[in-house]
């Protein structure tokens, strides 16, 4: 009888050990958890962030060639109109010249 109550009584200290042990390795994996979740939050949020930053920027460039390109269409116009003239000016003198 004696040994059976030793065995039990072991048997006991190694279960209460056991759970405690698995009382503690939950509580960890529950705090890993919650880091993991934060973590993950915010890497969602940095990332719509970077997004959100990057079409600004696209949104920014696009515009900016935008404008120099109506700009250089209009000193391209520009130029293209004194040409014009100065050709018709002198397609003027020209005739003139030849009438005399």
């Amino acid at each position: 009888m004696e040994i059976l109550s030793f065995v039990l009584g072991i048997a006991f200290v190694v279960v209460i050990a056991v759970a405690i042990v698995a009382v503690y390795a939950f509580v960890k994996v529950r705090k890993v958890q919650v880091n993991f979740d934060e973590i993950s939050r915010r890497i969602d949020h940095n990332q719509s962030h970077i997004y959100r930053d990057m079409n600004d920027i696209r949104e920014g460039i696009y515009r900016d060639m935008n404008d120099r390109h109506d700009s250089l269409v209009g000193i391209i116009d520009s130029r293209m109109d004194r040409l014009e003239n100065k050709l018709t000016a002198k397609s003027t003198y020209t005739k003139q010249l030849l009438k005399d």
